[in-house]
């Protein structure tokens, strides 16, 4: 009877430890975090879908997919003083099913003439056994 509890107690603690995704989740915003600082917009763009129906939702507009984001980012954030220094903030993640969550948090910029900020909601889904954000819908 004592293995058995054991046996039980040890399965508990094993699925526990993954059954909550939001550190792998977490750190793709670190990781995003850490390439929009040293300049590296293609790193950046790894944690997102890499899907033409992947959706960014800003100032008012659509944009689909992957490599069209990644040109918006490069248009608007030619150089270092452009992407400034990236901070992310995460309020809240809500897991929605094992390979679905919400991720709602702030942003910040700080660049030597202003210091813009924002927030941001995220679904973010496991394909391909990869956490990826499949949803970005940021504003100032």
């Amino acid at each position: 009877m004592f293995k058995k509890g054991i046996s039980v107690l040890l399965l508990c603690v094993a699925f526990s430890v993954n059954a909550v995704p939001t550190d792998d989740i977490a750190s793709i915003l670190e990781q995003q975090e850490a390439a929009w600082n040293r300049g590296d917009l293609d790193a950046y763009m790894q944690g997102y879908w890499n899907n033409e129906q992947m959706r960014f939702v800003s100032n008012g507009k659509f944009r689909y997919g992957w490599e069209e984001t990644l040109a918006a980012y490069k248009k608007h954030y030619p150089d270092k003083a452009t992407l400034g220094h990236l901070t992310f903030t995460i309020k809240e993640t809500k897991m929605l099913s094992n390979y679905a969550a919400i991720v709602v948090g702030r942003w910040s910029l700080e660049r030597v003439k202003d210091n813009p900020n924002g927030v941001f909601t995220l679904l973010v889904e496991k394909i391909d056994d990869r956490w990826v954000i499949t949803h970005d819908h940021t504003s100032d």
